[in-house]
């Protein structure tokens, strides 16, 4: 596409990832609101970067029809920027930004016991959706590693988390999950110690991820 053929307009910013910043846009001729993922590629990565939006897209859609995952609605190419159309835009942020404003809310705020609700309701939500992916017991679904789980890649919306930044996340064929060596992207905080070490690692990475997000909902209600 030329940039004057792209059929989304800019309504705003809404965070950056390892690989890649994410806006809201605005499809001009539904009126849809959608989150827009980009990639930007120089002329020595254009390959790998389209590699890498194309392994995305397979792995969001092998899970569509879980409904704690990030859905995509299109991609598009234009020039050296890459772009996947993700829906939906989560109308409370992502889990960091959700829990600081829990934290922000008074006791006897209106909002405070809805909040907790959803909170309370993402342990469930999280932990089955994970089963899921690392599940080899769904037809037509591969085993899926996220790799990289952390508050900043789950969303709230309406009520619910969702699952979202598939960017480093691997199919794992025949069921072999270990990996070993330095890992491509990893957030410290968050990151199992073998992932830090750079030794072998498997699914039991993403399930420690998951863990220390549980404990940071915990503190904050």
């Amino acid at each position: 596409l030329s940039e004057a053929e792209i059929p989304y307009k800019l309504l705003g910013n809404l965070g950056f990832g390892a690989h890649g910043f994410v806006e809201k846009v605005k499809d001009v001729t539904s009126g849809n609101c959608y989150a827009r993922k980009t990639f930007r590629a120089d002329k020595t990565s254009l390959f790998k970067a389209q590699e890498m939006l194309r392994l995305e897209v397979q792995i969001i859609r092998e899970l569509a029809s879980h409904p704690h995952v990030i859905r995509v609605h299109a991609t598009y190419i234009s020039g050296r920027t890459l772009a996947i159309i993700l829906q939906p835009v989560a109308d409370g942020g992502n889990l960091t930004q959700f829990l600081a404003d829990y934290r922000d809310l008074g006791e006897g705020h209106p909002d405070k016991l809805l909040n907790r609700q959803t909170l309370i309701r993402t342990f469930g939500c999280l932990a089955h959706s994970l089963e899921y992916l690392h599940s080899d017991s769904y037809p037509h679904k591969p085993v899926i590693r996220h790799k990289d789980i952390k508050p900043t890649n789950i969303l709230i919306h309406e009520g619910s988390p969702i699952f979202t930044d598939f960017g480093i996340s691997r199919r794992c064929i025949d069921n072999q999950t270990t990996t070993s060596g330095r890992p491509e992207v990893f957030t410290l905080r968050y990151c199992a110690p073998e992932v830090a070490d750079y030794d072998d690692r498997n699914r039991k990475a993403d399930v420690f991820s998951l863990g220390c997000v549980f404990l940071e909902i915990l503190a904050s209600l």
